[in-house]
């Protein structure tokens, strides 16, 4: 009986040897920032609806903080039953990290810890004692260094900085996690945190955000993944790639998905709304409304107040970005003298932010976020 025992096992350890190597596949969102009431929890559970509907058969959910809008125990009461929920409809493994908008002076890293611990701190191999940061483990062999990027003001503890930063007690301690795992072409590691680390100009306003790129560089990661920005953009540096992940409740209504298999990641993004729902018009329409209120009242003050070529201008500029589809030929027709709309733009001797930012969009025209090969761990 036991010599027949011996190859039935040996055969299933190989099925799951294989299973394993067959790949995993990982589903990110973030900035869903739930409210208990009001008008953002119809939204937040449209795009439950369209979340569950795309992440069934995908191995792992992460969810990329600012999960709520104020950090209230209401708020994080309602996070922790949808995590359940998506859980149990998708069959996927939930995992979150949190954003600013999840702590206040009543709730920091250890309340977070506590009450999120069945979404990844429970499983972790090694935890930051200072903060809700941990490494976990996956089923397929990676390696997810999920980091809590929230730095609280020295002055005052209860005030978490918006744009986040790192301690030198959490960079030695993601250090240590580092250095110890296996230097191997089959392990690919996968840091994620709420708050943008590139480009190298970053650290002004995220303190540590350039000695973590550094260290990321040093143990060989080419992958960092992140929200905060409520839009879907890519930046490389220096052989580090940066992937920011926008919101699923706002157009153009994207999650992001990423494959792993045999050390190699692939990245796309996926649309989990048919362009024909009533949720993905309105989504559309509210962006096109925030854009033209943003030109507007930019042009309000200066010899180009109401006109309509340049608020189209923007609003045409605005939607591409938003859709990631700011190809070269499109950057350059839209700064080319023809356009009248640019013409009026530059006219404008006030520099604003939003100037600035149109006109750096178009200047640097980014890279497509849609598909990108990423090499494995160095």
């Amino acid at each position: 009986m036991k010599r027949r025992m011996i190859p039935l096992i040996t055969a299933l350890l190989l099925l799951c040897c294989l299973s394993s190597a067959a790949g995993e596949t990982f589903f990110f969102i973030s900035d869903t920032h739930m409210k208990s009431t009001g008008e953002s929890l119809s939204a937040s559970a449209a795009a439950l609806a369209a979340v569950t509907a795309h992440a069934r058969g995908r191995d792992t959910l992460l969810l990329l903080g600012d999960t709520t809008d104020n950090g209230l125990p209401e708020e994080h009461a309602l996070t922790c039953e949808r995590a359940e929920t998506l859980a149990q409809d998708t069959g996927a493994r939930v995992l979150l990290i949190p954003g600013n908008h999840d702590y206040n002076a009543h709730f920091g890293p250890e309340d977070y810890a506590a009450q999120y611990a069945v979404f990844g701190l429970a499983d972790a191999f090694s935890r930051d004692s200072a903060t809700a940061s941990c490494a976990v483990r996956t089923p397929g062999g990676a390696v997810l260094l999920l980091l809590d990027t929230n730095l609280f003001d020295a002055r005052d503890s209860g005030h978490v900085l918006p744009n986040g930063g790192f301690t030198a007690e959490t960079l030695a301690w993601a250090e240590s996690v580092l250095a110890g795992l296996p230097r191997s072409e089959k392990t690919p590691v996968i840091v994620c945190g709420h708050h943008p680390i590139l480009p190298r100009s970053r650290d002004e306003r995220t303190p540590g955000a350039a000695a973590l790129a550094d260290l990321l560089r040093r143990h060989g990661v080419t992958l960092y993944l992140c929200g905060h920005d409520h839009g879907f953009a890519t930046v490389e540096e220096d052989g580090l790639r940066q992937i920011t992940v926008g919101q699923p409740q706002a157009y153009p209504g994207w999650a992001g998905v990423l494959t792993v298999e045999d050390g190699a990641m692939a990245w796309r993004t996926e649309t989990i709304y048919d362009t024909e729902d009533p949720v993905f018009r309105l989504m559309r329409a509210s962006t096109e409304t925030l854009a033209a209120s943003m030109a507007t009242g930019t042009l309000a003050p200066t010899i180009h107040a109401g006109d309509e070529e340049a608020v189209a201008w923007y609003v045409r500029v605005f939607m591409r970005h938003a859709s990631g589809e700011m190809t070269p030929e499109f950057c350059a027709e839209m700064l080319s003298d023809d356009q009248p709309g640019c013409r009026k733009w530059r006219e404008i001797e006030t520099r604003t932010v939003v100037k600035d930012w149109i006109f750096s969009l178009l200047e640097h025209c980014p890279e497509s976020v849609k598909e990108i090969e990423v090499e494995g761990r160095k």
